[in-house]
């Protein structure tokens, strides 16, 4: 595993050429440390500010997030209630081995959304908001979408691509995480959930990074890898498999999305552009064809090997 570059205080147009444009991961040290959020985002910080707000978050029967060792799709993707309060109750002074099994994402609520111009918030936590900045790295016309991130110690997310095409930096607030990342190129050795095998999450990868033989398997992948701590931020090109691990007592950080400039044509872009019209067609996991899964497999074998 190689150590994603690291670098401090550089300039708008060295980070477009040497990472942005070429689609390579840099940690930007200390790039989000002035965000109010670094200093203030504790638990009693949040709990004050919105601990009445009810949220949804996931909700799984390990450290796993989503755990696709679950022997039912509900169960993959279960979701629990309560107020934001409670959550971080949960998470930081609960049980310690279900600290882990509770995890707010931006799937259940996102803080901003810009489409066509036009902003979209969540109201009720448009406070976060004014904790942190849009990255001056990133173009704000182009920002697509902003989500928060809540967690204790010990979750860990599946190992996955993004659908929607986009840059993104991710800001560590506070806590602190290890990402390994994967570059698209190495599509064809993620072994990708594919239509028709009961499992809807065609962006996640059957493997399970913590498995010792699936470690050995992903060493031909040459996985890149960071720790984030609070003030970090992480710039993760599109189309990137990657995963991460929790690892403070209270983990929080913001992803701020944004579309290429000029995106990079690429095998896991071209995979995806396939499931994109194969679902609008009206394909579903209940009308799945073992034709469709076998034309799916085809193309990611054309796209790799070109044949």
């Amino acid at each position: 595993m190689v150590e994603i570059e690291r670098v401090r205080g550089i300039e708008l147009h060295e980070f477009k050429a040497r990472f942005e444009q070429p689609e390579l991961p840099v940690v930007i040290e200390g790039g989000c440390a002035h965000y109010r959020a670094v200093q203030s985002w504790t638990p009693a910080y949040l709990k004050e500010k919105l601990g009445h707000e009810e949220i949804q978050f996931k909700l799984s029967t390990t450290h796993q997030h989503p755990n696709f060792h679950a022997k039912t799709v509900p169960e993959m993707f279960a979701r629990g209630t309560s107020t934001l309060a409670q959550f971080l109750d949960d998470v930081t002074s609960g049980e310690p081995s279900q600290r882990s099994r509770r995890y707010f994402t931006g799937d259940e609520r996102f803080l901003l959304k810009r489409r066509d111009g036009q902003d979209t918030r969540d109201e009720a936590l448009a406070p976060l908001l004014e904790d942190v900045e849009v990255p001056a790295f990133l173009p704000k016309d182009r920002l697509y979408t902003v989500w928060g991130w809540l967690s204790g110690r010990g979750v860990r997310t599946w190992l996955h691509y993004e659908t929607n095409g986009c840059h993104n930096f991710n800001a560590q607030l506070a806590g602190e995480k290890t990402c390994v990342l994967y570059a698209p190129e190495h599509l064809s050795k993620m072994r990708m959930f594919k239509p028709g095998a009961g499992n809807p999450a065609y962006n996640c990868s059957e493997i399970d990074v913590e498995e010792a033989a699936e470690q050995a398997g992903l060493a031909e992948a040459h996985g890149l890898t960071a720790t984030l701590k609070a003030g970090d931020l992480l710039f993760i090109p599109a189309w990137w498999f990657h995963t991460f691990f929790h690892l403070g007592e209270f983990n929080a950080n913001i992803n701020f999305w944004w579309k290429p400039e000029r995106p990079l044509l690429n095998q896991v872009a071209v995979r995806q552009g396939f499931l994109d019209a194969m679902l609008a067609t009206g394909y579903s996991e209940k009308s799945a064809a073992a034709s469709q899964a076998e034309l799916l497999a085809r193309v990611e074998q054309a796209i790799v090997t070109g044949h």
